[in-house]
């Protein structure tokens, strides 16, 4: 193989690897700059935080949604999202109590995490 093909070949290689190593920046960089979208994720702080998720069917559930003070019913399909009530405060301090004294259950009834069930399933497999 003559030098020249090598170089090229070693030129194409670099070009995709900087592709990617661009593509991951980029997705860090809006992951840190979308405040909307990471914020109905559990877990994460900001003025929003998804209470409760109820699917209904497929591509559409009700949702409990706290934006500051305001506790929101929400109703989400695949086409949309539709605002069904605004929660009373009464309602919203019912709520507020109930999921806080709502814990994850512990000891052998815990459900484990699905990466763990996954990397199970697929111990069993090889074998």
């Amino acid at each position: 193989m003559p030098w020249e093909e090598i170089g090229a070949l070693l030129g194409m290689l670099a070009a995709v690897l900087g592709v990617l190593v661009l593509a991951w920046l980029f997705t860090r960089y809006l992951a840190r700059r979308a405040p909307g979208l990471g914020g109905l994720l559990p877990g994460r702080s900001g003025k929003l935080r998804l209470l409760e998720r109820m699917p209904l069917g497929r591509e559409q559930f009700l949702a409990v949604v706290q934006a500051g003070e305001i506790y929101l019913l929400l109703g989400v399909t695949g086409s949309g999202v539709s605002l069904l009530r605004e929660l009373s405060a009464e309602e919203a301090a019912a709520w507020d109590s109930e999921a806080q004294a709502a814990s994850p259950p512990a000891g052998p009834e815990a459900p484990i995490p699905f990466r763990d069930a996954l990397r199970d399933v697929l111990k069993q497999r090889k074998k």
